[in-house]
């Protein structure tokens, strides 16, 4: 029984030793079986935004453009100043004519200018307030009041505006696909997604999904096969 276990550990150690990663796949222009070894990896750590690359140029090698284009956009969630994956994402893009929103391109707590805003009036108010702690001047209490309230003004808009950025569902089409009126392939047919169109997901029901167009607004069920979802970078 002992020797037969190690036998088979042996067996496994020499398989994963010689075993082709999926750069030397690419190489020997194996594309389905990079692909493959690609994905494994990606499927541990999708946050990587290497592996999504990778799967982007052997999608690209493979001839399925819409799903290089959604693993280019899902490299650049986690890594938006990544210069292959923006040069490959806006070469496919234009190949597909197809419109990428700026959200998806910018990290959902980017620093932006409400934040910029927010940080100057907080700063300004802590300012005030500690000289008040050693003179009072009636002007500087006057003062408290707008840095008061810019501060809470941008401090809200700034949370009400990416709280409903983290709503938004985005996804893409990785193939092109018809529209259902309901979640259900026996229901009319209203519309099209074509192939890397960027989506929002509005509802589900099973395996459809209700989505609507970035480009057009038309709104009809897919199945999920013929949608990725994409994880939103919050860097």
């Amino acid at each position: 029984m002992m020797k037969k276990i190690i036998l088979t550990l042996i067996l496994l150690f020499s398989a994963a030793l010689f075993a082709e990663d999926g750069f030397s796949l690419y190489i020997k222009k194996d594309y389905s079986g990079a692909y493959n070894a690609f994905y494994s990896k990606f499927a541990e750590n999708n946050s990587d935004p290497l592996y999504s690359y990778n799967l982007g140029v052997t999608s690209e090698a493979l001839g399925r453009k819409g799903e290089a284009l959604y693993f280019y956009l899902q490299s650049l969630q986690n890594a938006p100043d990544f210069p292959e994956a923006k040069n490959n994402l806006d070469i496919v893009a234009k190949d597909l004519e197809i419109s990428i929103p700026k959200a998806l391109t910018t990290p959902v707590f980017a620093v932006d200018a409400l934040l910029v805003v927010f940080f100057i009036s907080l700063y300004a108010f802590a300012a005030i307030l500690s000289i008040l702690c050693f003179k009072s001047d009636w002007r500087l209490k006057i003062m408290l009041l707008p840095v008061f309230l810019v501060m809470c003004v941008s401090a809200t808009l700034y949370y009400l505006n990416y709280n409903e950025n983290l709503k938004e569902n985005w996804a893409v089409a990785v193939k092109g696909e018809v529209l259902r009126s309901g979640p259900d392939s026996s229901l009319k047919e209203i519309g099209k997604i074509k192939e890397g169109e960027i989506i929002n997901v509005v509802s589900s029901s099973g395996s459809w999904y209700k989505v609507k167009g970035f480009q057009d607004n038309v709104e009809g069920w897919v199945e999920l096969g013929s949608i990725r979802a994409v994880k939103r970078g919050t860097l």
